[in-house]
C-alpha cells in the first residue's frame, strides 16, 4: 500500500471523521473504502459470484414464450 496526501477544506474533513467514526474505521480506511467504491477494485471469486447470481435472469423463452425442453438445452 502508498501513503497519499489528500487536501480538502475544514468542514468535508469534519464530515469524513464522523462518517468514518460512526462505521468504526480510521479515516484513511474510510477514504480509501470510498475509493475503491468508486473506481472498483478487482473482485474476489465470492463476490464475483454474488454479483453473478443477483443480476437478471436469464430469457430462454421464445418468442410465444415456450421455454426450451431438457433435450432442446442439451443438444449440439
Amino acid at each position: 500500500m502508498k501513503n497519499v496526501t489528500v487536501t480538502m477544506d475544514e468542514a468535508t474533513l469534519r464530515k469524513a471523521r464522523v462518517a468514518a467514526a460512526s462505521e468504526g474505521k480510521s479515516l484513511s480506511r474510510f477514504i480509501a473504502e470510498t475509493i475503491e467504491r468508486r473506481v472498483g477494485r478487482p473482485l474476489s471469486q465470492r463476490e464475483a459470484l454474488d454479483r453473478f447470481l443477483a443480476g437478471p435472469l436469464m430469457d430462454l423463452t421464445d418468442e410465444s414464450g415456450r421455454a426450451p425442453s431438457r433435450d432442446e438445452l442439451h443438444d449440439g
